[in-house]
């Protein structure tokens, strides 16, 4: 499977219509695009905490009807293998952002993220940024 899963902070872009993000979607066939359960997950609890909860509780479930969201519960060994050798090296990433690169590992897709530094710690994971800034 070749394509795009886009992290978080790539699919609040999106939605606030910021930045080169929403033409890059236009442009990609919607059938290369993915989304994380981790990200479905801190979109809801972003939605919980603004002061637009409803708008806002519907972008997940948009990208639940137009996108494949991928699990991560099958990916628990390889995120603690790859926690635990950043600790060792005194590397400092994000839970979420582990258990979403490991998903891209597994299916062979790019990252579509911001956060490059952080990505870009993992091994064997291409990340690429759509925000124009």
């Amino acid at each position: 499977m070749k394509g795009y899963i886009l992290d978080t902070d790539t699919w609040i872009e999106y939605f606030h219509r910021r930045s080169g993000v929403e033409k890059h979607i236009a442009e990609t066939p919607a059938e290369q695009i993915f989304a994380s359960e981790v990200s479905i997950a801190e979109l809801t609890y972003g939605a919980l905490h603004s002061k637009a909860v409803e708008k806002h509780l519907q972008e997940p479930k948009e990208i639940e009807q137009t996108f494949t969201v991928l699990p991560v519960v099958d990916w628990i060994n390889d995120y603690a293998e790859i926690r635990h050798s950043l600790v060792s090296q005194g590397l400092s990433v994000g839970d979420f952002d582990i258990l979403i690169a490991v998903t891209a590992r597994h299916f062979d897709l790019t990252v579509v993220t911001h956060n490059t530094k952080h990505f870009s710690q993992i091994p064997g994971i291409q990340c690429i940024d759509w925000v124009d800034r």
